[in-house]
């Protein structure tokens, strides 16, 4: 933490650059790459742009084809619209830390709701590397029904969701703490009236694994 503090202190005040998703299917299978386009007319704007271009070139894309099942879990996808910019000591354009830049959203697993599951609860810990992925994300999941089956579904789902975030790249090693949260809404046949919600678990009781890790 006092890393980054530091870090945060000896930088610059952001910079928005425009983010453009790439890709004939980003929903279901992410993007394929991104444009980006920072202010022209910004003092320093060529350096900054060839610093942008530069970072977004090393995010590990496109991400790995996933298979979709009705029943599997899997992930789609929500992209950035922009990155933010800014100069650090020494005068070096880089993107500021904690950017993500593709979220994987875990789709409810059908088999949960089947096994009681109404609600999903999830604490991350993310760790990007220098390409902007963390191929081993920390997860922690908790339900409604929290029996060893439910949990883990939703935990290998949300594995699956978090293995496809993407970070602005920087050359900084940082850990940060996420949680997701999800429910499921059953219409009961016949009648077709909705089934009486279950109450949510405690999100309190979700640790935060960037400081237990």
């Amino acid at each position: 933490m006092i890393l980054l503090l530091a870090i945060a202190l000896t930088a610059s005040q952001p910079v928005t650059c425009a983010l453009t998703a790439l890709g004939s299917d980003i929903y279901d299978q992410g993007p394929t790459g991104f444009t980006v386009e920072c202010p022209a007319d910004h003092a320093d704007g060529a350096a900054m742009q060839s610093a942008a271009e530069a970072a977004i070139a090393r995010i590990d894309l496109p991400l790995p084809h996933q298979r979709i099942t009705g029943r599997g879990n899997r992930a789609v996808h929500e992209t950035a619209d922009a990155l933010l910019m800014e100069r650090a000591a020494g005068g070096v354009w880089r993107p500021s830390l904690g950017q993500v830049l593709v979220r994987g959203v875990p789709v409810f697993p059908a088999r949960a709701v089947e096994n009681r599951a109404r609600h999903m609860m999830c604490a991350l810990a993310l760790r990007p590397a220098a390409d902007g992925a963390d191929p081993a994300p920390e997860v922690q999941c908790v339900s409604n029904h929290n029996s060893t089956f439910v949990i883990r579904l939703l935990t290998d789902a949300m594995r699956v969701s978090a293995e496809r975030y993407r970070f602005a790249p920087v050359d900084v090693r940082y850990c940060l703490d996420e949680q997701v949260s999800a429910h499921a809404t059953v219409i009961v046949m016949p009648g077709r009236r909705l089934e009486q919600p279950a109450p949510p678990p405690d999100p309190d009781v979700l640790p935060d694994l960037c400081a237990t890790g």
